[in-house]
């Protein structure tokens, strides 16, 4: 197999993916549509028609990394079956040219399509509930630097980046074995940060989550060490050089299958 970059060729498999799985996707599409409506109508109906941004917020954040990593560790499931598997990796494509069109749709399209969904659900939902309220609600603006929504779509980068590399690491049960491995991974990582503290600072640790404000005991007197916008630039360089990283470790993990 020729292993060069071929748009022609590269095209081809997408509408030919495009085509098979288009009945899934659109499934799929209709099912977070009808989860939103039942989600977010319910709060609406809870809250007399006051869901705020903040709730606006939660709920695009959770669907989100829900729905985003859930799609992600299924897009490679093909691979898990020994039939499909044969067809899947015989196709006649580059390993980098079946990776991007997997990346693409469950990374670029995927973000897309729920952003559209989100926002026509969210305006209906806004729209009915104003429709008799005194008190109005605002759309939310997830882009805006006000309430950091945006932070989502990073974080979002770095759980497709784990799920886009389980989905391909692991034969069965895709998503339910990279879930766990993540949750250890973090215990581990929860654990391990206080002594690391402690360590560093050479003071008791009262409050100490990764990625966060440190909280120390200083005479018995308690002090907290907030992050500098720095030390946020530093976080989120990290955070896109490890979902690079694995993207691009997914990628030679697809070619070790097709040898």
């Amino acid at each position: 197999m020729n292993e060069t970059f071929n748009l022609t060729r590269f095209l081809n498999l997408f509408k030919k993916h495009t085509a098979e799985q288009y009945k899934t996707y659109l499934i799929s599409t209709g099912v977070l549509i009808g989860v939103l409506i039942l989600i977010l109508g319910f709060i609406s109906y809870s809250t007399k028609g006051h869901m705020g941004a903040v709730v606006q917020a939660a709920m695009f954040v959770n669907f989100l990394f829900f729905s985003g990593t859930i799609f992600t560790s299924l897009i490679f499931t093909d691979l898990g079956d020994r039939k499909k598997s044969i067809s899947t990796l015989a196709l006649p494509a580059s390993h980098f040219e079946k990776y991007l069109v997997a990346w693409i749709y469950s990374y670029v399209i995927f973000q897309l399509v729920f952003l559209g969904c989100f926002y026509a659900i969210d305006y209906l939902i806004i729209t009915i509930s104003n429709a008799n309220a005194q008190e109005k609600m605002e759309l939310i603006n997830v882009f805006s630097s006000d309430r950091k929504v945006w932070v989502s779509f990073l974080v979002f980068a770095i759980l497709h980046s784990i799920c886009f590399f389980g989905a391909v690491f692991f034969q069965k049960l895709h998503f339910i074995k990279t879930v766990f491995c993540f949750l250890v991974f973090i215990t581990v990582l929860c654990l391990l940060n206080p002594v690391l503290l402690h360590s560093i600072f050479q003071e008791e640790v009262n409050d100490g989550i990764p990625f966060n404000m440190v909280g120390l005991i200083i005479n018995k007197e308690n002090i907290y060490i907030e992050p500098t916008k720095t030390s946020y630039i530093i976080a989120a360089t990290i955070a896109i050089l490890i979902s690079v990283i694995l993207w691009i470790s997914t990628y030679f993990r697809l070619k070790e299958k097709e040898v």
